[in-house]
């Protein structure tokens, strides 16, 4: 599974379908692009100069929004890493929806339309696999060792969404807290570079 979809999962309100309110001035769309940025980081299919420019390659994935996102990131000018999230942020819009969209045509999540709204039906997206959701929570939680940067990578989202309090006990929630503050001193030859450059424009 994504990390964007991992995310969505953490952030959707089982019961209502909607995502939970974000903290202030934070977009889903733009935690979404950053995870796709992420999976593309891990499947080394994505990199950061020292001059923080990021260099992706066109090479098709099994996922859909991977491709697109690599395609967005290959055209010239190499983006610096705000200008990597707009252009996956505009290249998939609107995406934070497509993906619950895709959770449900995997019979993660159900689907319904609320016409009640007179500028039109609004789409909610109720639980359905409780599995899934704990699933997604368990890998949250075991990427409080530190020893997944995929994992390090949710948590920074999860953190940005204000979902992390909600899925971690106060144990695990303190490891990560350390974690998430370790990325404030990482070198441009570190794996978690990219990781530190994420966290630092989605914070600013």
């Amino acid at each position: 599974m994504l990390i964007a979809e991992r995310l969505v999962l953490l952030a959707l309100d089982p019961l209502s379908g909607r995502l939970v309110p974000l903290r202030r001035g934070t977009r889903a769309d733009t935690l979404c692009a950053a995870a796709l940025l992420i999976d593309l980081l891990q499947q080394q299919r994505l990199a950061v100069d020292a001059s923080q420019r990021w260099l992706a390659d066109t090479l098709p994935s099994s996922h859909a929004p991977l491709s697109a996102a690599a395609a967005a990131l290959a055209v010239a000018p190499s983006p610096n890493t705000a200008e990597a999230l707009r252009r996956v942020e505009r290249r998939l819009a609107p995406l934070a929806g497509d993906l619950l969209e895709g959770l449900f045509r995997r019979d993660f999540l159900h689907r319904q339309r609320d016409w009640r709204f007179w500028r039109g039906d609004t789409v909610r997206y109720p639980l359905r696999s409780l599995q899934a959701r704990n699933d997604a929570a368990q890998f949250l939680q075991s990427a409080c060792d530190g020893s997944s940067p995929a994992g390090l990578g949710l948590l920074l989202l999860a953190d940005l969404a204000g979902v992390l309090t909600t899925h971690l006990d106060a144990s695990h929630h303190e490891r990560a807290n350390r974690l998430l503050l370790s990325l404030n001193t990482v070198d441009t030859h570190s794996e978690r570079y990219g990781l530190a450059l994420l966290r630092e424009t989605l914070l600013a």
